[in-house]
């Protein structure tokens, strides 16, 4: 039995990796992805702000002319790390395609990332799934040009729709310290105005009956996220919950699909 462990670990990686091969290759439309690849990973609670100054042609931009992301992974179980990006853009030059071009100078928010990642106990697979939200201010021209031109793997700035992404990850780490990464990943962009509605919610409940413990240890708290899609009378959604108290201990994070019918 001793002997047979570590045969049985290997042949779920294997497996696992087939899997993500074959999903990758059948489903990934191409490089996208949701946050920094340089994230701290090496603990479980990390912040990351990254500063990136394009090089816009055409343009006569300002030094401060820049698109800033916040990053963030904090763990919510062993094995379950909430994630989320805070993007952020800024632009101030003259356009040099227009005779006597006024200097514009513009700020605006890209569109917030929330998701979760989750891996296997002592696996160098992961998944990662989660969703964009409509913030962003597409009125603001150069702006969004500075954001999308900052990373076009990412798509934080732009259309204002809703974007769900879902990935897979083989990482490893040699004993040096070196990191290798696989990513595949895919993306499903929701227009907001062909009737794709998005809605959180922030629900609890109190036992005040209950004389076991202090009020915070006899309450139930859950953070929620909904989107449906399409013109049809029949609309397919998705859902991601997050339990907020010790119960996330237990179930950390719950996906789901739902389908919806007008009658």
């Amino acid at each position: 039995m001793g002997k047979g462990r570590p045969m049985s670990r290997w042949f779920q990686w294997l497996r696992t990796g087939f899997l993500v091969f074959i999903l990758g290759t059948t489903l990934a439309p191409g490089s996208v992805r949701c946050q920094s690849l340089w994230i701290p990973r090496d603990r479980d609670q990390s912040v990351l702000l990254e500063i990136l100054k394009p090089g816009l042609e055409y343009i006569d931009e300002d030094t401060f002319t820049a698109a800033f992301f916040l990053d963030g992974r904090f763990a919510l179980g062993p094995n379950v790390f909430l994630v989320g990006e805070i993007p952020f853009s800024r632009f101030a030059g003259d356009y040099y395609f227009f005779v006597g071009s006024p200097h514009r100078s513009e700020a605006a928010p890209g569109k917030v990332y929330l998701g979760v990642e989750i891996r296997g106990s002592e696996s160098p697979f992961f998944g990662e799934f989660g969703v964009r939200l409509p913030t962003s201010d597409e009125n603001e021209f150069g702006a969004n040009l500075t954001g999308s031109g900052s990373d076009r793997a990412r798509v934080a700035f732009g259309p204002n729709n809703v974007s769900v992404h879902a990935a897979v990850n083989l990482r490893e780490v040699s004993a040096s310290g070196i990191a290798a990464r696989l990513r595949l990943g895919t993306i499903l962009l929701l227009p907001t105005e062909s009737n794709s509605p998005f809605g959180g919610a922030l629900s609890g409940m109190i036992l005040f009956t209950d004389d076991r413990g202090n009020l915070g240890e006899r309450s139930t708290n859950q953070l929620e996220f909904h989107s449906d899609f399409g013109p049809w009378r029949v609309r397919p959604g998705i859902e991601l919950r997050l339990p907020l108290d010790s119960a996330a201990a237990l179930v950390p994070v719950v996906l789901g699909v739902s389908v919806s019918a007008g009658l």
